[in-house]
């Protein structure tokens, strides 16, 4: 809107419009949520895109756009006496999508330097966070707080004016102060480090991980712009014209002030460098020593970087770049040997020397993808999963079933809200069925399921839905006879993650048996002589929940009389 204009008429006419699309894999045309992301060029705008299919793991989508430069017109949009038929203009396509998710329905963020913090609502009461780079690439999604029921969070979240280490956030018929920042868990340099957080950093004085704001005067360490694509702590090897190599270390950190570093190498119980040969600059360092030290193959070298009180120890094995391929054809072991020795792989000649420059290395997975070795065996396939939606405490006892399964070694979990995928050992297979326990999960939401083979490859892509746990309403009937067999109704929700019924004080374990018509299980109640109520608990893995009770009468009696009506 051009607000120079004189006349309100003119105003309204110098209006921009342009229609917004999200997203390219399927039509979302439904908007849920959407903020406006704090940014020095331009107006970046989040917004929280659904299909209306709750089924759908990828049901919503959260897309950054560039609002800034709109231009056009759509239609039925204009001032009064303007025909409105007309459109102009290309529609807004999303800068990134960076998020899919069974069911967002809020957003806000915060800017912190080139980083945006992503605070996401979803429709089963979880709130999600997200750090993005200047890239707009996602880093590991965090929950900061999930109900233990399906309640949704309301599309407004509003971070407290006062400390933004806060948000608001409404669930039903409950208002929750949650916290956006955790530095407080992190007890380590490292271990903060490790979180990839922006909010936090470690405060050099105080020698705690903390927010930038409390930590005033002194050194505060944190991550910097690349860092998650770059590991902590990384090594390269040059070789110079007078015989000698160079390891140039580097940290990927960076610090407001100066804080006191230094580093040292020792091979051995032996100094590698010293004096002019080592050399110390946050938040890198260099040590120069003579070549024939990797003569003999193989050296081990213990790295150890101190930041004030903060030591960071790595033992970094380093070889004969050159030799690593020598008289020998390339092979996948080689090429991994010689990336993480600091050295170089050249995909063209397929052979390993020393690094030229202090550049970024490449990291193993892209170095290597096309040496990687071929095994044969007949693919797996996924057919079923039995019972494909289990509560966060996981499952005992999967049932899975397929064809040419006797080349699995494990189960491969990966979730949505998960970037550290969890594993699970096969406990009883045949060719067409597995069986498996399912991992408790800190989150609710879809996991994708995959079988892995001896070379490491993952075949298939089943889904597993985890959700709150089971919540009991009653039983019905509340009462049976004291010989038991008596169908025993239970209602709730989630009830197919049920495992089965523990009665006390007797701890018998009841089998269940769950029905997809009503949505609840049933069981047949045991035979009972004692006195008093029975209570029972509902077993899911290895968590009970409470029931209420079943409560017993005499079996019944039958008194037959007879009355003559015939001869």
């Amino acid at each position: 809107m051009d607000s120079n204009k004189g006349k309100k008429t003119e105003i309204f006419k110098s209006l921009q419009a342009a229609t917004i699309e999200c997203c390219n894999d399927k039509a979302r045309p439904v908007l849920v949520s959407s903020t406006v992301i704090p940014s020095g060029n331009g107006v970046i705008w989040a917004g929280v895109f659904s299909a209306q299919n709750q089924q759908d793991p990828e049901n919503t989508a959260l897309a950054l756009y560039n609002i800034s430069t709109v231009q056009g017109r759509v239609k039925g949009f204009c001032t009064v006496g303007e025909k409105c038929d007309s459109e102009s203009g290309s529609n807004l396509q999303p800068l990134s999508v960076v998020f899919k998710y069974s069911s967002m329905s809020s957003v806000a963020a915060v800017r912190s330097g080139s980083w945006i913090v992503l605070f996401i609502g979803t429709s089963d009461g979880q709130l999600i966070k997200l750090v993005l780079d200047e890239k707009f690439t996602p880093g590991c999604p965090i929950v900061l707080y999930k109900s233990d029921d399906e309640r949704a969070v309301l599309p407004r979240m509003h971070f407290d004016p006062v400390d933004f280490k806060y948000i608001y956030i409404a669930l039903r018929n409950e208002l929750r102060r949650v916290s956006v920042v955790q530095c407080a868990k992190y007890s380590s340099l490292k271990d903060c480090r490790a979180a990839l957080d922006p909010l936090c950093g470690w405060c050099v004085d105080t020698q705690r991980c903390s927010t930038q704001d409390e930590c005033s005067n002194t050194s505060w360490v944190s991550i910097p712009k690349n860092s998650l694509k770059t590991q902590l702590l990384s090594f390269l090897m040059t070789e110079n014209s007078s015989r000698k190599i160079t390891l140039h270390l580097a940290l990927s950190l960076e610090s407001t002030g100066n804080p006191a570093f230094s580093c040292s190498f020792t091979r051995g119980s032996v100094n590698l460098c010293d004096g002019s040969d080592l050399t110390a600059v946050f938040p890198n360092c260099s040590c120069t020593f003579p070549d024939h030290i990797l003569y003999t193959g193989v050296s081990e070298v213990s790295a150890t970087v101190t930041i004030k009180d903060q030591k960071i120890t790595e033992t970094l094995t380093m070889r004969n770049c050159s030799s690593i391929t020598e008289n020998t054809n390339a092979s996948y072991t080689q090429c991994v040997e010689c990336v993480s020795s600091g050295c170089q792989w050249s995909s063209s000649s397929q052979r390993c020397d020393w690094t030229h420059g202090t550049g970024p290395q490449l990291l193993i997975q892209d170095a290597c993808k096309d040496l990687r070795p071929e095994i044969i065996y007949r693919k797996p396939e996924i057919l079923s999963l039995e019972p494909n939606k289990v509560s966060f405490h996981g499952r005992n006892n999967i049932l899975l079933r397929g064809k040419n399964l006797e080349s699995v070694t494990k189960i491969h979990f990966q979730g949505d809200l998960e970037c550290i995928p969890k594993e699970s050992p096969v406990f009883d297979r045949s060719s067409d069925t597995l069986r498996f326990h399912i991992p408790p999960s800190g989150t609710k939401g879809t996991v994708k399921v995959c079988v892995v083979t001896p070379d490491d490859r993952c075949h298939g892509n089943s889904i597993i839905t985890y959700s709150s746990q089971p919540s009991c309403t009653g039983i019905q009937p509340t009462v049976s006879w004291r010989s038991g067999g008596r169908k025993i109704d239970v209602q709730g929700s989630n009830m197919e993650s049920v495992e089965s019924v523990i009665v006390r004080p007797s701890n018998k374990e009841l089998q269940t048996q769950y029905s997809r018509s009503s949505g609840d299980v049933w069981f047949h109640s045991p035979r009972y002589y004692g006195s008093g109520l029975l209570s029972l608990l509902l077993k899911v893995v290895n968590s009970t929940i409470d029931c209420g009770y079943l409560s017993y009468e005499p079996d019944p009696e039958f008194t037959f009389t007879t009355l003559q009506v015939a001869n």
